[in-house]
This record gives C-alpha cells, structure tokens and sequence, in this order.
C-alpha cells in the first residue's frame, strides 16, 4: 500500500486523475443540488401555473353558467363579496376565488392568495407586502405572465409563485368596467392582467431529498474512483518493475556492444560506452570531461571536423568516417552518425554520437585488387566481422527505441485517460451501469495490454525468429484506429478512409501495425499544433501490380520543402515544443524498408503531407 501512495505521489498520470476525482466529487456536491432544484423549482412552478389555471377554469364556469342562469332565472337573487349566511346573496366570481384560495390553503402546506393592484373599494385597505408588490410589475412586464422567487416563511424555504390573473370572459370585464365598487377611471378588455394569484409551495423536503441523493451519488463516484486509481496504481507497479529490468538490460547490452558517446555544447565528454573505451584503450575516467581530440588521429583532415561542426550547429544530422587513435597509437576507422540532441522544451543541450567500426573494411580497400590471394583470405573474415557490424548496428538501433517506448505509450495512455472520463461523466450524468463500467473497465485492461505488447514487440523487434503472418490493411488499421480512434474524435480530428485493397499479404504485423500508429500519432501532432481548422486524416489502402500500398495524409500544411530529405534521419524532429526525439519516423523506415523489404516514402499535396508504405 506504501507503494501505490508512493506512485500515486510521483505519477503524471494517476495524481492528476486522484485531484480530478476529488475536485469532480466537489463539483458534483455543489452542481448536484443546484442542477436538482433547478428542476424542483421547474416543478414546481408548472404545478402551480396548472392549479391557477384550475382555479380559473371554475371561475370562468361559475361566470358563464351560475351567474349566467341566476339572472335569467332568479333575478331576486343578488352577488355580493358579503355573500355568507346572507339571504338571497350569492359570491361574487372574484370571491369564490377568494374564498377556494382560503380553503386550499387551509386544507394543505400549499397557500393560495389572490391581490391585484386595482382593488375593488371592498378590499382598498388590504396591504400589499414587498414581494406581492413585486410580484405584481414582474408579472406585468413578462410574457408569460409568471414570476417566482425562493423566500423563508416561518422558518421553512419556500417557493412563491406568481401567475397573471387574465381578463377572459365577457362578464367579468363588463362588471369590472360597471361595478359601484371599482376605484380606478379606466375600461378594462378581454386579455388585461387584471391581478396575480400566489401561490406559496414548502421546498424543505424536496431539499432534503435531494441533498440525500447528493451524497450518494457523490460517494459511490468517490469510492469507484479511489478503487480504479489504486487497482491502477498495482499494475503501473507492476509493470515500472519490469521495465526498469528490461530497460537495465536493454542499456547493458547497448552500453557493452555500441560504440557511442555523448558530449556538451561544447564538445566535451560527458558519456562514453564501454565498447568505446574498449576499442580506443582508455578508461572512462580518462575520456569523461576531455575533447574527442585526444583520439584524432593526425592524419585525419581539418576540414572534415569543420563539416561536422557546421552540420551539427544547424541543428542537422551528420554521416561520415573518422581516423582515430589508440591509447596505445595504434588506429581504427569507425563510420560515425552525430546529431543534436535536445531536451523536452525543444532546447539544445549537446550532441550524441555513434559509431560502427570500420577498420577491416578500410583496411580492404588500402589492399589493392592485385593482393588477391590475401583479399580471398580477407574476405572470408569479413564475412564474419560484417555479421558482427550488423549486430552492433541493431543494438545501436535498440539504444534509440528506448525514446520510442515513450513515444509509443502516449496514445493508449490518453485512451486509458479518456475512458476514465467517459466513466466519470456517465456517473455525473446519473446513467452510470455495472454493464457500462464492466465494459469501460475492459477498455482500459486492453489499453494496458496494449502497453505490454507494445514492450514485447519492441523487445522482439530485432530478434532472428519473428514469424510472419498472412494478414490485410483492414485489420491493420482497424486494431490502430482501435487505440487511437477515442483520442482524434475527442480532438475532433476527422478520420477518412478509402480501402480499396482488402487482400492478404504476408508481412510482420506487428511492425506494420507500429509504423501505421506513429505515422497517425504524427499527424494528429501536427493538426493539433498548428491548430488546423476541420482537420481530417485520410487512410488509403490500394494495390498497384504486385505492391500493396498504404497512404496516411491530413491536411496540416505539408512539411516545408527545405526539410523534407532529412525526414527520416535520426534524431532529426520538427515538434519544437514537444518531447520530439526524432527517431519516430526513422525506425519507421527501418521497420518497412530493412524488415518488411518494403519502402516508406513523403511527399506533399494540396492540403498536407501524404506517407506511403509500399509493401
């Protein structure tokens, strides 16, 4: 348990999705209610318009037929708002409203009370609170005729809902324009707000459901959260475990095998590989700090250094041979590839250097044609040194794939990151299922998978034994679009595919399949960067004679023409304020072109730069 808390500590990715859980668990505690009572308070006053309408409804019913009939049928029979115990008196309309108002309110928490500005001489005494008198200017300026407001009455939280009393029946109007209790100098007409009817509905047991319902939305989102980090945060151990030993052993062998070396700005050692010292004589302790001057062999030319120092400044990759001493004065010629390195701001921090040794081959060629018998003999042992050279080649190659572990990871890693908030917002949207999550869950178990698949495919990308598999572009992409596809559609990045070819071919599946990620990987970097409007990225599958052929493009602009022959060197990278290391592009072709006996290739069209996999 120590060590979970210990990676959720130093994590990049678990820490931020622990502080997003508990901001998310205090977004919800507040948003919850707040969105609830918003449908309370919706309720609420839709009840209330309907039982104004109820009650207008009766009033509208008593005017047309009881008023109606009283005075055709029963004309000594009067209306007044004294009505109560009154022989030969009957209600006014406007009082039996009154009157059904004191009842409802009597009869349930729910008051009723009926007030105009315009009252009738009867009720010119009545005294309006600061609310009704509100309630009566909001009601007459809005359209619909409602007004309401949350308010504390005795204690409790209550709503208090105002709806326009309208004129909409003939006699009403031809009373209130005739009557001898009126107190205003103005004819009223059919649709005048004549008043409000209120009505006043008690909010604290809705409140305190819904601030039950709070909490426990809130906790079952908390506890699954807090279970998925530290379900998470094991595997992460687990797997940190066994790439810390990979990566160990993966170093030693580079460290052991490799010729390589790196320097500062200003060209001193500051890393040398033990097959270095091995070669040149020297012991760590005595290169660390100093120039590669002190190996130079003198006859080596100025200006070959000048090439390479002006190569290398410009921020380019420079290929070429070198002479150097022993520390015995004995030499050796190694094929050298020096290029720039950078950190994770874009900024230049020094230069890497490695190099092949290719003493046996120079010595060849110094021989002469006429030395035939020993050229035989030479060649023979040639054979088997150039057979170590490969080797020391693929484990230079191995050295550099470490920086495309990293670069491999990101995108199952935003999967995993995005599947998790897709968990989060079904929870906030309350339609969270134990299916759903069974099923978002196994997303992310297959993401990690994919994490270690990827380590297995790197760690067998050089080996001897890797079998081939009869497989088609379909599969291929539909297993990446299945890592990559949640992250381009979150960034609104369009994906178009046009499969023309769905044939079979044998091929290293794997490989391919990495090569397909890195060049989608690429271009949805570069729609985000430059911030491309309606980006897409196409995906075209076709077969031309016997070659099945593959194009990747977008719509990002194209990569200038001044840089496109150096798109494949090593360490060469354009993402100047990212974590390019330059080395994508190049195993890429690597994978095509030396493993698959392929061919990887750009160019540029209208709308971006189009990459070709031609196997």
């Amino acid at each position: 348990m120590k060590k979970i808390f210990k990676i959720l500590e130093t994590s990049k990715i678990l820490m931020p999705v622990f502080v997003i859980s508990m901001f998310l668990g205090m977004f919800l505690f507040f948003y919850i209610p707040k969105t609830m009572q918003s449908g309370i308070i919706k309720n609420i006053v839709e009840h209330s318009k309907n039982a104004v309408e109820r009650l207008q409804l009766q009033r509208e019913y008593y005017v047309n037929v009881v008023v109606g009939d009283v005075k055709k049928y029963a004309p000594n029979i009067s209306f007044d708002y004294e009505h109560k115990g009154v022989d030969g008196k009957l209600p006014f309309p406007t009082t039996t409203v009154h009157d059904l108002s004191e009842m409802y309110s009597k009869r349930s928490d729910v008051k009723f009370f009926l007030y105009s500005k315009y009252p009738f001489l009867n009720r010119k005494d009545r005294v309006l609170s600061p609310f009704q008198k509100k309630a009566i200017e909001e009601v007459e300026k809005s359209d619909d005729g409602i007004y309401y407001q949350k308010d504390i009455i005795e204690g409790k939280e209550v709503l208090r809902v105002a709806v326009a009393d309208y004129m909409v029946v003939d006699g009403c109007v031809n009373c209130h324009n005739s009557h001898k209790l009126k107190d205003w100098d103005f004819d009223w007409k059919l649709g005048d707000k004549r008043g409000v009817l209120e009505i006043i509905t008690p909010m604290d047991i809705a409140v305190g459901d819904m601030n039950r319902v709070r909490n426990n939305i809130v906790l079952s989102v908390l506890g699954l959260m807090i279970l998925l980090v530290i379900y998470y945060a094991s595997v992460l151990l687990r797997r940190e475990n066994e790439l810390f030993e990979e990566n160990e052993n993966l170093f030693d062998d580079f460290d052991k095998h490799v010729i390589a070396s790196k320097t500062d700005l200003k060209g001193k050692i500051t890393y040398v590989s033990q097959k270095f010292c091995e070669v040149a004589g020297y012991t760590n302790e005595e290169l660390m700090g100093n120039s590669h001057n002190m190996v130079r062999h003198p006859d080596m030319l100025k200006t070959t250094f000048s090439q390479m120092w002006g190569t290398i400044t410009k921020n380019e990759t420079w290929i070429g041979e070198f002479k150097n001493v022993k520390r015995d004065g004995d030499f050796y010629w190694v094929n050298a590839i020096v290029s720039p390195m950078f950190d994770k701001e874009g900024v230049k921090t020094g230069y890497s250097a490695i190099r092949q040794n290719i003493s046996n081959r120079k010595k060849i060629e110094e021989l002469n044609l006429t030395l035939e018998s020993k050229i035989k003999n030479e060649v023979e042992k040639n054979r088997l040194q150039d057979q170590q050279l490969l080797q020391q080649s693929r484990l230079a190659q191995m050295g550099e794939m470490l920086s495309m572990i990293a670069h491999q990871w990101r995108q199952p890693l935003s999967a995993i990151n995005a599947t998790s908030i897709a968990i989060n917002i079904d929870a906030r949207f309350e339609i969270l299922d134990s299916k759903k999550v069974i099923m978002q869950t196994d997303k992310i178990s297959e993401y990690s998978q994919h994490l270690s698949t990827t380590i297995e495919d790197f760690r067998d990308f050089f080996k001897s034994n890797k079998e081939k598999k009869n497989i088609c572009f379909c599969d291929l992409i539909k297993s990446v679009l299945g890592i990559v596809e949640d992250s381009l559609i979150n960034q609104n990045i369009k994906v178009i595919q046009e499969i023309s070819c769905e044939e079979t071919f044998e091929t290293y599946a794997n490989e391919v399949k990495q090569v397909i990620l890195n060049l989608i990987k690429n271009a949805e970097d570069v729609l985000l960067e430059k911030n491309i409007e309606d980006p897409f990225i196409k995906i075209i599958t076709y077969k031309k004679g016997d070659n099945y052929l593959l194009e990747v493009s977008d719509n990002g602009g194209g990569i200038p023409e001044n840089i496109l022959e150096h798109i494949f060197d090593p360490y060469f990278s354009t993402k100047k304020q990212k974590d390019g290391t330059g080395l994508g592009l190049y195993m890429s072709k690597t994978i095509i072109e030396e493993h698959c006996n392929g061919k990887l290739t750009v160019a540029n069209n209208k709308d971006g730069a189009v990459f070709q996999i031609t196997l």
